[in-house]
């Protein structure tokens, strides 16, 4: 990662707890522009009431970077990976795919 590139954890930790607080403008304007709603299709991702998050793996992939996330909901736990790309100077999450929580302990 050079000088010039964002901090992906940063925003990454961000992004979480924009999840985790409910704030989906936020979190809508995390995605690169094009992918929504079609990034959720076929995904489970938390929707209201979060009761918390942990933050399990922050990797980079080549150019992109990778976040996975466990959320605890009152319907249980979601494992959800996302993708993000740097669009325009800034990472945004243009894939988003679900993946067994109990691997990530």
């Amino acid at each position: 990662m050079t000088a010039t590139t964002p901090d992906f954890e940063t925003t990454y930790r961000r992004h979480v707890d924009g999840v985790v607080a409910g704030d989906l403008k936020a979190v809508l304007a995390d995605m690169a522009p094009g992918t929504v709603p079609a990034v959720f299709v076929g995904v489970r991702v938390p929707r209201e009431d979060v009761d918390g998050a942990e933050i399990v793996s922050v990797r980079v992939d080549g150019d992109r970077r990778v976040g996975e996330a466990v959320y605890t909901t009152p319907d249980g736990t979601i494992g959800l990976r996302s993708g993000w790309a740097l669009v325009d100077g800034v990472w945004k999450a243009d894939i988003l795919e679900n993946f067994d929580p109990s691997s990530a302990r």
